[in-house]
């Protein structure tokens, strides 16, 4: 590795790390909501003292939203966004003994949402913003019938199903045969974890979707491949935007090109707020 990229990347993380500094310099509020299945799941809410908007963010697998999103809190605070930080089920100080690729969380948004309706007095318009899993997560989320106040979603480096995404880590990183290991594995998740890798999907979702989309990926990113958020893209019914970023490695978009990235949001909230749906 080169001197110049071992420099850049250490420009990146300290980037990140800021943001990590500057949230936890801030008095967030420490906030529970019961899950379907009655885990206690733990996140963090921060209000802007103007806000105009409130974001609902869902990191991602094996993740935090300080890893994922520390890179872009201080601006969406900065740009006037109360910010609700979930901590996913099996993730941090969240219940749960396993994750559920998007499947469950979908249903622990849904709960999210129940619980911020409650403090939403002026009914701000809020926005879901997940990374990796969580982009999944909302993804699917939009599946379904949203309350009104939600003007749009921002799906950064999300995958096409959690199948899919499986057993691209599996084939990837162990040479896994689809069949029997992947037959072998639905089994346990059905037993164990209570759902199927194949019963739901983001392409499936997609189909359904009422609101606006952002979708946005790394063509570097060789976890996540850009090729699922095109597919995503395509299925998707609604009204959608698409930013690729050069150069962008998995959850690296914003660090990579905070510019683009900035506007792109920054023209979603706009238009959504101040144009209508």
């Amino acid at each position: 590795m080169c001197r110049r990229t071992v420099q850049k990347e250490a420009e990146e993380l300290k980037e990140r790390s800021e943001g990590i500094q500057w949230i936890e310099g801030m008095h967030c509020e420490s906030v529970h909501i019961k899950s379907e299945d009655g885990l206690r799941l733990k996140g963090y809410y921060l209000e802007a003292e103007q806000a105009e908007r409130i974001v609902v963010m869902f990191h991602g697998w094996r993740g935090s939203w300080r890893h994922d999103f520390g890179a872009c809190l201080k601006w969406l605070y900065e740009e006037n966004s109360s910010l609700l930080l979930v901590e996913q089920r099996a993730q941090g100080e969240s219940e749960g003994k396993y994750m559920g690729f998007g499947l469950l969380e979908r249903m622990d948004c849904r709960k999210w949402l129940n619980w911020l309706a409650e403090r939403n007095a002026s009914r701000l318009p809020v926005y879901l913003y997940g990374v990796s899993m969580g982009a999944a997560t909302v993804l699917m989320a939009a599946g379904e019938k949203l309350p009104a106040e939600i003007k749009g979603v921002i799906a950064d480096c999300g995958f096409t199903s959690p199948y899919e995404m499986v057993y691209r880590f599996g084939r990837t990183n162990f040479k896994l045969r689809e069949h029997p290991v992947m037959d072998q594995l639905n089994w346990l998740c059905r037993k164990r974890a209570g759902y199927d890798l194949k019963e739901y999907s983001t392409l499936e979702a997609m189909k359904h979707c009422s609101v606006p989309v952002l979708f946005i990926h790394g063509r570097a990113d060789t976890f996540v491949p850009c090729e699922m958020t095109l597919r995503n893209y395509e299925a998707c019914t609604a009204e959608k935007k698409l930013l690729l970023v050069d150069g962008a490695k998995h959850c690296m978009s914003f660090i990579k090109d905070r510019e683009g990235y900035t506007q792109a949001v920054r023209k979603m909230f706009s238009c959504e707020e101040k144009c209508g749906t």
